[in-house]
């Protein structure tokens, strides 16, 4: 998982090269702060007290130590000052290229996860819950973030500052040093052991965050349907309970994750106690000088700040490759429809062919059975049938929502798989039982259809589609914003707008699920009427659930329990009394039932 994250870090190696150049610059400068102490010393207590050191702090000796003791002491102030004056900008410089690393880096992945659930088949969306994959693109990706910042930089970051204490502490010392090393096997194993558990305890935290986001999705998207059942207290309690078992996990996981610098904290006492016992007794034999000893002690204690943010990345590195993880699921999922078509349709001039089609989910549950069936070009066919007869699925697998599992579809005799995505779909338009419209402007919803169109054309569909009269009365005409999912209209004028985006693609083949089935009398007129429009000169499926509204269709295809089980005219159907006949006279019986009660409560 570490390494798919490294594939993204290193897309920017310039960046990358830059950060661990500055990272170095600031871990040396840090150094320099600890080694003052031996100018300190000198200053302080005379030569006799203080090694030579390294060449800087030799020439530093040397040049504190020209004039009396308060001018000494103003060198040294001044050095310190220089120090942590130059340390500053590159400090400064570090947060902003880290920042700019991890940004570019989560908006490469945020983008990524976007372009893959775009490209992801309708097939994927459909057996996914919405507000998981909502999950994957805000929280996970926030995750993600944190644990560049603190996993990986930081890791990085506090690795050079340690090697840098660790050095100096064995320059000065390499007996406590090594006196020092005993514990670190220890330390590692601790911090290897609960990782791994944090790594767990946070996937389970994930899993149910996804779930609560779940919950708030739907209660949003349901919250008619909630108010009109009386059910608000029933999804309050749903969502409570979900709350309190993410709560009692998150304190959990985050009491494990502290567990981690806790103890490297108590680890770092024990071994300070240790030191302070045997470095008094070397500096009583005179084997190191009571400077060197105060740098190995300086760098010990210091150490203990990069190790204890080492621990701390370490598990948010963990928490952050779980969310990777999650993320691709998304980014590496390969359920796509295949684009590898050469061909273009161009235009539709002889028909559609169903040959031996079947589709299922998956094996246990087939939705079509040996479909066979012929659409030619300018004929208007209904697709009727029980619920669950696999009437919306048929029709999916014309624009390559999904491919037949076995079998083959033809347009005008060649394989829909030849012709690219894109010709494909530009050539078919539909219209659905819910008008799927974005929180942007009617102009802008209708412009879907052709980006392109001029003003006239737009026009023109806003007439044919029978809009005109509606839009000239809003304050902002086609530029009024009609909210999300376009809330802030009537279902039929949502109809009526994904209609005008129909007529302005101009494809020469329809398909109309159940368009007007939601729709009341007034508002199914103007809609039927706008559809009249749209059939003009194309070839036209129509999935119907009011059987009333296909009697004038050029043929009507029954399906049942997932196959073609008759075709034929209403007359030719009515008269065979099968499946159509027996439909026909249910929905019939219902609606003379519902007129007569209607009356007697007049």
């Amino acid at each position: 998982m570490l390494k798919k994250l490294g594939k993204y870090l290193f897309r920017y190696k310039a960046l990358l090269f830059c950060v661990l150049l500055v990272m170095i610059i600031v871990a040396i400068l840090s150094g320099f702060t600890v080694g003052m102490i031996i100018p300190i010393v000198s200053s302080l207590f005379g030569k006799a007290h203080a090694s030579s050191g390294p060449w800087i702090f030799r020439w530093l000796i040397n040049w504190i130590g020209k004039g009396d003791r308060v001018e000494s002491l103003w060198k040294l102030a001044l050095s310190l000052v220089l120090i942590y004056g130059v340390k500053f900008p590159f400090s400064l410089l570090l947060y902003y290229l880290s920042n700019s690393l991890e940004q570019k880096t989560i908006e490469d992945i945020r983008v990524d996860m976007f372009k893959r659930l775009t490209i992801l088949s309708y097939g994927f969306h459909s057996r996914r819950k919405s507000g998981e994959l909502l999950s994957k693109m805000t929280n996970d990706t926030e995750k993600i973030s944190f644990a560049l910042k603190r996993g990986i930089i930081h890791l990085g970051q506090n690795s050079f500052l340690l090697i840098v204490y660790l050095g100096l502490a064995c320059w000065a010392s390499w007996r406590l040093f090594l006196i020092s090393l005993v514990l670190t096997p220890v330390t590692l194993w601790i911090i290897q052991f609960i990782g791994k558990k944090v790594r767990g305890r946070f996937t389970t935290l994930r899993k149910q965050r996804a779930f609560l986001n779940t919950l708030a999705s739907e209660m949003l998207q349901g919250i008619k349907v909630i108010k009109a059942f009386s059910m608000e207290k029933y999804e309050i309690n749903r969502f409570k309970d979900a709350n309190v078992q993410y709560r009692k996990n998150y304190v959990k996981s985050h009491l494990l994750k502290g567990f981690l610098p806790t103890s490297s904290e108590l680890l770092g006492a024990i071994l300070a106690g240790v030191i302070l016992g045997v470095g008094g007794i070397l500096i009583y034999k005179g084997i190191i000088t009571p400077d060197k000893f105060l740098v190995f002690l300086g760098s010990i204690i210091l150490v203990q700040q990069p190790i204890r943010q080492l621990n701390l990345a370490y598990g948010d590195l963990q928490h952050g490759l779980t969310s990777m993880e999650s993320a691709l699921e998304v980014i590496e999922a390969d359920n796509c429809v295949r684009d590898d078509g050469k061909a273009k349709l161009v235009s539709f001039n002889k028909s559609i062919l169903f040959e031996n089609i079947s589709f299922c989910y998956d094996e246990s549950k087939p939705i079509l059975r040996n479909i066979n069936l012929e659409i030619k070009k300018g004929e208007t066919i209904a697709l009727v049938g029980p619920s669950g007869s696999g009437k919306t699925t048929l029709v999916n697998l014309i624009p390559r929502f999904f491919d037949p599992t076995t079998g083959r579809l033809e347009i005008d005799g060649k394989d829909a798989r030849d012709f690219t995505l894109k010709s494909l779909r530009k050539g078919i338009g539909l219209v659905s039982q819910e008008a799927i419209l974005f929180n942007d402007s009617i102009k802008n919803n209708i412009l879907y259809g052709n980006s392109r169109a001029t003003g006239l054309k737009l026009n023109e569909a806003l007439e044919r589609s029978h809009l005109k009269e509606f839009i000239d009365a809003l304050p902002k005409g086609v530029n009024t914003q009609i909210g999300e999912k376009g809330g802030m209209i009537s279902g039929g004028e949502r109809q009526r707008i994904s209609i005008a985006r129909a007529i302005l693609k101009d494809p020469p083949i329809m398909i109309f699920d159940e368009a007007t089935s939601s729709l009341d009398t007034e508002s199914e007129k103007l809609v039927q009427d706008a559809i009249a429009e749209l059939l003009k000169g194309r070839t036209t499926i129509i999935i119907a659930h009011r059987l009333s509204t296909v009697r004038g269709v050029d043929r009507i295809i029954v399906l049942d329990k997932g196959e073609v089980v008759e075709q034929g005219n209403n007359e030719e159907l009515l008269n065979r009394g099968g499946v159509y006949a027996r439909l026909y006279k249910l929905q019939f019986k219902d609606m003379n039932s519902s007129h007569r009660n209607s009356s007697h409560r007049v």
